[in-house]
């Protein structure tokens, strides 16, 4: 009589009443379901798509064909199906693609627990079909006092605004949404906002650690597959922290399993906030590669910048398609400030040949956008960059680094009556209220906004702003007490920074007039 292999779905996995490792239960019952279901072979991709940290698929195979020695069954590998795996070539084995006889698997039975598991059941443990785990009951959403949602919604307005210098708060309320969660659903939302939260405000250390308490939920091979837009959305959020943290490859990597897992895959395509997401960090990635990959050659270059403004023209579409103002403005911005980047290093052949004021015009033109959204619909108000890219780009073709004040004062920024005329039909955001009468003036009025404690811009956007306030207050009324207290300023916020930060702003100095740099450097070595 032919022995059966029985397999327990339940906690933990059991081959034969025995623990099993979930690996190579999942391949097995993987060529197992492809045998039933008329697909019979399985590619070796769908082994990497589905356990994308393992890193080595040569030992995740062995492993898994030694437990099915163990176990007494067949998985044969190669296109040969024909042939019994004994004569199989093993050194080929990790490149698949797998297979199982029907004798073989007619050997296998699977239940859960004291139930057998239908086709269904194992098709979720696979995550190739959605499968709905029990919930709590629909009723107790609408009959429960209320709580998880206040909590939600309160740390998701404060994240929102940057009320807190600390992000305590809001980080507080996520937690207490999670306390207060009905099911892993609610639980799961309000973990990822929480860990999309942390990373807004740039610390990559706190929203990591969410995603590792979120992916204990989304991991169990029942939940997962219930919410492929809060994995997708997940997976995004791992890409981003890995972006943040100056690991290009693996930010890459991370979007490219996205992409390519057949239960995840398609929610890039039909949620739009998940598109915009990936779109945007994939234009910023193609971005980074055609501005600082100096070793690569120009046409390469050239052509990662037409993939970085591809992706952000496909971030926006998605942004409005989604209807969310605050990723249309995010994107609009994006666009402005590298197109100006783009031609600066003439990575862009539509542009090259276009004169300054032209580009100025159209870049200072989707910052108008960006900041038009953020005036009418009240969002963006944590952030500072687009003041900073709108002054950035008004002095950028302004070069001098001499040292001396009078050539210095010589150069010739865009005025601001130039760049309203240029942002039109969005110039009603730029009011003389916020300083839009002189360039300084910009400047100052945004970092009394922090200095004051209406708003919380963080030390990078600081510093950015000080740099500008001093290049422009001195470009206009020359060197001045409030201009030497700025310098000194800066110097000192700086040293907080980053070293790729530290090393912009020192540069930046020293295109300053000489008696500047003296004192940025005396305030730098002082503390």
């Amino acid at each position: 009589m032919t022995r059966k292999i029985q397999i327990d779905l339940g906690r933990p996995l059991l081959v034969n009443g025995i623990p099993a490792r979930n690996q190579s239960v999942w391949l097995l019952l993987r060529v197992w379901y492809a045998q039933k279901t008329g697909e019979v072979f399985v590619p070796a991709s769908s082994l990497q798509a589905r356990y994308p940290g393992s890193t080595n698929l040569r030992m995740f195979v062995s492993r898994a064909f030694r437990d099915f020695a163990t176990w007494g069954i067949e998985v044969g590998w190669g296109n040969s199906i024909d042939l019994p795996p004994a004569l199989l070539n093993s050194s080929c084995r990790s490149q698949g693609p797998f297979w199982i006889t029907q004798a073989q698997a007619d050997m296998v039975l699977c239940r859960r627990g004291e139930e057998p598991a239908s086709l269904d059941l194992v098709a979720s443990f696979l995550g190739l079909k959605g499968y709905i785990p029990r919930r709590a009951d629909l009723l107790q959403y609408v009959t429960q006092d209320g709580d998880y949602w206040n909590h939600l919604t309160q740390a998701m307005r404060l994240a929102r605004d940057g009320m807190t210098t600390t992000g305590m708060s809001w980080a507080a309320s996520y937690r207490a949404a999670d306390r207060t969660a009905l099911d892993d659903f609610q639980r799961a939302l309000a973990i990822l906002k929480e860990s999309l939260a942390w990373r807004r405000h740039g610390n990559v250390r706190r929203s990591e650690a969410a995603l590792k308490r979120l992916e204990r939920i989304l991991q169990s091979e029942f939940v997962g597959p219930s919410m492929p837009t809060l994995s997708a959305m997940a997976s995004v959020a791992s890409a981003w922290n890995s972006y943040a943290r100056g690991e290009i490859r693996q930010a890459h990597a991370g979007l490219d399993r996205l992409a390519s897992d057949p239960l995840l895959a398609p929610v890039i395509r039909y949620n739009p906030r998940v598109r915009f997401e990936y779109l945007n960090l994939r234009a910023l990635l193609h971005k980074g590669s055609a501005l600082e990959d100096k070793n690569a050659d120009r046409v390469s270059r050239m052509n990662e910048a037409e993939k970085a403004l591809s992706a952000l023209s496909e971030a926006l579409q998605a942004a409005y398609e989604a209807d969310s103002v605050e990723a249309a403005q995010d994107v609009a911005a994006n666009i402005g400030w590298t197109l100006w980047l783009f031609w600066q290093q003439r990575l862009l052949a539509v542009l090259n040949d276009q004169d300054v004021q032209t580009v100025q015009g159209l870049s200072l033109r989707w910052l108008g956008l960006s900041e038009w959204i953020c005036d009418r619909f009240g969002v963006g108000g944590s952030s500072a960059w687009n003041t900073v890219f709108v002054l950035r780009i008004a002095r950028g073709h302004c070069d001098d680094k001499s040292g001396d004040l009078k050539r210095f004062q010589a150069q010739s920024p865009l005025p601001v009556g130039k760049m309203l005329e240029a942002v039109k039909p969005f110039q009603a955001a730029f009011s003389r209220a916020k300083g839009y009468d002189d360039w300084s003036n910009v400047a100052a009025f945004t970092l009394e906004e922090n200095d004051a404690g209406r708003v919380f811009y963080g030390a990078h956007q600081v510093a950015n702003l000080l740099l500008e306030f001093v290049w422009f207050r001195t470009h206009s009324e020359g060197l001045s007490h409030q201009v030497f207290a700025a310098v000194e300023r800066l110097a000192r916020v700086v040293q907080d920074l980053g070293s790729g930060q530290r090393r912009f702003f020192r540069e930046s100095l020293k295109t300053l007039p000489e008696p500047l740099q003296i004192v940025a450097k005396d305030a730098a070595i002082t503390g």
